[in-house]
């Protein structure tokens, strides 16, 4: 499960930065109990049918697609103000990957935005499932938060659905 994650990962910061991530999936619908993120009205929970949240976002500041070579069809990165939208085909629909966090005009559904404190995150999420110096992994269902730490403070942020091979 951990390399899974990791693959994961890599494949969603891959996907930022318009590369793809081999890899592979048979899971398809929203995840149960997770992680999600909330934009305006729109509550963005991952594995969610990516076409219901992109209406419900509008039109996106900038879009950009790509082969995926994890899975068959496009990976497609929607960025609307604040964060990127990620998302992964599987059979004729695409599903929402992750959501990333761009700088500190948004926050997550605790409050947690780039430029918190390593304290604040705890104060909200509690003991991540995997710590370093430089990175705090929570685990819910099948989602993952990711707070990458800049000393003691929030980096970057990264809510992303755990899709398995």
């Amino acid at each position: 499960m951990r390399n899974m994650r990791r693959i994961m990962t890599a494949a969603a910061l891959s996907m930022v930065f318009g590369l793809t991530a081999c890899g592979g999936s048979d899971k398809g619908g929203a995840s149960d109990g997770g992680y999600s993120f909330t934009s305006g009205s729109t509550k963005i929970e991952m594995g969610a049918d990516a076409s219901k949240v992109i209406e419900g976002l509008g039109e996106a500041d900038e879009y950009f697609e790509s082969e995926s070579c994890a899975f068959e069809g496009l990976d497609k990165v929607y960025t609307y103000p604040g964060f990127k939208l990620n998302t992964y085909p599987d059979g004729d629909k695409d599903y929402v990957l992750s959501v990333v966090f761009m700088d500190d005009t948004v926050s997550t559904d605790k409050g947690i935005s780039i430029g918190s404190t390593k304290d604040e995150v705890t104060d909200a999420y509690g003991e991540a499932s995997e710590e370093s110096a430089a990175k705090l992994v929570y685990e819910s269902g099948d989602t993952e938060l990711a707070i990458g730490l800049n000393g003691d403070s929030v980096s970057s942020v990264e809510i992303s659905a755990v899709v398995e091979e």
